[in-house]
């Protein structure tokens, strides 16, 4: 039981040990009157306020009002003094932990030197009284009552500084001052400070005072009137257009700053000026739609540069996605003249939209045309169709007539070939061909052996090859089959090489036979030459491929080093 009595007392002891505990201080972090002087020690109107920025930013008071109160009266009283900008696009502010010094216009009076932000007539009790600070919108900011004061903060006024003292807010550290809300907790008498600043406030003008908040500098794209009013600028983009137009109008664009209409492109395709028949009503002018949709030619016009003359479109004139059109001289009342023109496609705003090079004296029944992408003339016209390329006519030619010029006297027409020939003598002597090279028969010339082989083509089977001529002969000839086909009329058989050939009379024919002089190729230097041809092509592989050939003979060797 007695243990029951010991417990009860402890918590008991507990409870009032809380109940008796001061309450925790608080720092201001807000603007708050840092001390108060109701009067000194010679005259009861030498009274000063000071203001407190607790606060870690600059805080604007434009318009802030220290009002007074009796001590008996709940309300704001009457105002003291209120931090006035000269003009409304001037904002006070006030910077972070900075006080504001504000004096009685007798204190000011009596020391001249003593400087302050603001002044007011003096009106503090020094039994009792209320002092507050409003914002510019009348909102209550800070109070303090000592004294008698019936609406101190937190109920509790201040004790009134002893004689010769002041009203101080207490320092909790350095810059940071009490606040609990309690003016007789947040208070002490205390001797004033030596020395009190001012001039902390600076101002910031507000540039446009008809906008939302602050602008140090005019805002992009407005401009300031005398009154300080901010108004956008207005900008007339299409400078080209009557009006003020301040975005872009619907179906244009810009272009070197000027609105432009914005119209798909068209392409002339197609010119007919020189009709077979009379022109009017057959001259025509073709456009072509390359676009997606069909496009209406209110806003296009033709100009015909032979007479600088322009031409509009008939009214509802449209052209389909895809689509070819032609419009005749009937359509619209232009001329295409026969000798040199061109025409254009503008708009209506004198944009250049498609044009034609100049034609040049077309024939009659020839359109002017862009085929492939290139302008040509064409004998097929296509009215509102695709342009086609001209038809070729084929004339008959009648071939001149011809006939042999005579040989020389040293030479005979070869009846094989219809060519001169040298007529070789036994007095003339032919110099001797080079290595590799030997003697045509048909024309005493010296012969590449090489060249001749690797171009010869095969012979058919049941041919081979006359090592005389290096022409292909059938084997039966040379076995001695004696089944030759007769010549025909005006033909004789060449002993030669047993083929018909045609009997040249204008051609008188020698007494005697033309003594043929030929030198036999020596198989030896043809198997030599061929050697050689083989030896060059086997220097040059092994010169291409020396790359190839020394990687291989390394991969060889290593493997040859890594066995061993």
């Amino acid at each position: 039981m007695h243990k029951l009595y010991v417990f009860a007392f402890f918590i008991t002891a507990t409870m009032v040990s809380l109940l008796i505990v001061q309450p925790a201080q608080a720092i201001s972090n807000n603007l708050v009157i840092s001390q108060v002087q109701i009067g000194s020690e010679t005259s009861a109107t030498d009274e000063f306020i000071e203001i407190y920025n607790g606060s870690s930013s600059d805080i604007e008071i434009t318009n802030w009002c220290l009002y007074y109160a009796s001590a008996s009266s709940s309300l704001f009283g009457s105002k003291m003094a209120c931090f006035l900008p000269q003009n409304n696009s001037v904002h006070l502010f006030l910077p972070a932990y900075s006080t504001v010094f504000a004096i009685s216009n007798e204190l000011s009076a009596k020391i001249p030197e003593l400087k302050s932000d603001i002044k007011f007539s003096a009106t503090l009790s020094g039994s009792g009284g209320h002092v507050r600070l409003l914002n510019s919108s009348g909102v209550g900011i800070d109070k303090v009552g000592w004294g008698t004061a019936v609406s101190a903060e937190g109920a509790k006024p201040a004790i009134v500084p002893l004689s010769g003292q002041i009203l101080s807010r207490k320092i909790i550290d350095a810059s940071i001052l009490q606040d609990t809300d309690i003016n007789g907790d947040d208070f002490e008498s205390v001797i004033p400070k030596e020395k009190y600043t001012y001039g902390s406030i600076y101002e910031v003008v507000d540039i446009c005072t008809n906008i939302d908040g602050i602008q140090v500098k005019t805002p992009d794209g407005y401009n300031v009137d005398a009154l300080g009013n901010c108004y956008l600028t207005v900008v007339d983009v299409c400078i080209n257009i009557e009006g003020t137009q301040q975005i872009t109008p619907l179906g244009y664009k810009i272009i070197d700053d000027k609105c432009m209409l914005d119209l798909l492109p068209l392409r002339i395709t197609e010119l007919l000026p020189n009709t077979i028949a009379s022109d009017d009503g057959n001259e025509f002018i073709e456009i072509f739609n390359p676009n997606a949709s069909d496009i209406y030619l209110t806003n296009y016009i033709l100009y015909i540069s032979s007479s600088g003359t322009k031409y509009g479109f008939p009214v509802g004139s449209h052209i389909d996605a895809g689509q070819y059109l032609a419009f005749s001289n009937d359509d619209i009342k232009f001329t295409l003249i026969n000798t040199i023109s061109g025409v254009s496609l503008y708009s209506i705003d004198n944009q250049l939209i498609d044009e034609t090079p100049n034609y040049e004296n077309p024939n009659e029944g020839e359109a002017w045309a862009k085929i492939n992408e290139n302008w040509q003339y064409t004998n097929r016209p296509t009215l509102s169709g695709e342009n086609m390329v001209s038809l070729i006519h084929t004339e008959e030619t009648i071939l001149p007539y011809s006939e042999l010029e005579p040989c020389a006297t040293n030479q005979y027409r070869s009846p094989e070939t219809n060519r001169c020939r040298l007529i070789v003598s036994s007095s003339s002597t032919l110099a001797p061909c080079k290595d590799g090279q030997y003697r045509s028969e048909e024309t005493n010339r010296c012969r590449s052996i090489a060249l001749d082989v690797s171009s010869l083509t095969p012979c058919a089977e049941g041919q081979e090859r006359n090592p005389a001529t290096n022409r292909c002969r059938s084997i039966t000839s040379v076995l001695g089959a004696n089944d030759l086909v007769p010549c025909k009329e005006g033909q004789e058989r060449n002993p030669e090489t047993n083929r018909c050939r045609n009997i040249v009379s204008a051609i008188p024919l020698a007494d005697y036979a033309p003594e043929q002089k030929s030198e036999n190729v020596n198989n030896i230097i043809l198997w030599w030459s061929l050697a050689a041809v083989g030896g060059v092509a086997t220097i040059y592989g092994i010169w291409e491929w020396r790359q190839e050939i020394i990687n291989f003979v390394k991969k060889v060797k290593l493997k040859i080093v890594n066995k061993v």
